[in-house]
């Protein structure tokens, strides 16, 4: 069944990652697809790969020009947009007084101001298709802190509150505005982390028994995620706004405690 026939789709920070897997599925599902990106060699790759369902526009996420001249194109190969999945994300790791102002200000710029334009820009587009779906992507740490990630938590519970009062403003015209919370993203994102941290160390901790090993899987990966997201754009979600849908084998519902009843 292809969920997302004859839907345009716009999928930001697809060059890599997440954002790549949602934007193959989506196209493996009827959609025709903007990948978006400022890695245009990556970006190009993934839509040439796609086929002409798809095309690559460059966009910088953080620049109200770029969306504002990337509407053209996009309508341009959509013929109406149906959905946008503002994905695009930075991740900063190390402790709050390490941070430079430069660096919080760059990752609030990208995961929160990005996010803020990508509704805006979708909204006209959207009214004139007869409604549609935003999806914006969070995180867990957007539904709980963790140290090391204080600013890009912040963004994260941030685009939480953004989604919310986006599907307020939005439901009259038929808009639903949802989030994704998922327990991973783009890989790439942690990978410059791991030579500075002891990120397997970290792994292994964080992947706690929430859920028996012959139960839920405790492994959730992009295509997990995207799942999610594709549920979120297709008609089968026709009556979902402004809800948070976390994608992590209950990581953030609480903890089993060994030798209690129920482990």
């Amino acid at each position: 069944m292809e969920r997302l026939a004859g839907k345009g789709i716009w999928v930001t920070g697809a060059a890599q990652g997440l954002g790549e897997v949602i934007a193959r599925r989506a196209v493996a599902e009827g959609a025709l697809v903007v990948v978006a990106d400022v890695k245009e060699d990556a970006g190009r790759a993934v839509a040439d790969d796609l086929g002409p369902a798809a095309v690559f526009i460059r966009l910088d996420i953080t620049d109200d020009s770029s969306w504002a001249q990337a509407v053209p194109s996009v309508l341009g190969h959509l013929g109406q947009l149906d959905g946008i999945v503002n994905n695009a994300a930075i991740l900063w790791m190390g402790s709050l007084e390490s941070m430079s102002t430069a660096d919080a200000e760059r990752v609030m710029r990208v995961n929160l101001l990005g996010t803020f334009l990508g509704i805006r820009t979708a909204v006209a587009p959207l009214r004139a298709a007869g409604g549609g779906s935003i999806v914006n992507i969070s995180s867990i740490d957007g539904l709980a802190g963790m140290n090391s990630v204080a600013m890009y938590s912040a963004t994260k519970f941030a685009v939480r509150g953004l989604t919310k009062s986006a599907a307020l403003e939005l439901g009259r015209d038929g808009i639903r505005v949802n989030t994704v919370c998922p327990a991973m993203g783009n890989p790439e994102m942690s990978m410059p982390w791991f030579d500075q941290f002891d990120l397997d160390r970290y792994l292994a901790r964080v992947q706690q028994p929430a859920i028996l090993d012959d139960g839920i899987p405790r492994t959730v990966d992009a295509d997990a995620v995207a799942s999610m997201v594709l549920f979120l754009l297709s008609d089968e979600s026709r009556t979902c706004s402004g809800g948070d849908y976390p994608v992590d084998a209950a990581w953030t519902a609480g903890k089993l405690c060994p030798g209690l009843p129920g482990f």
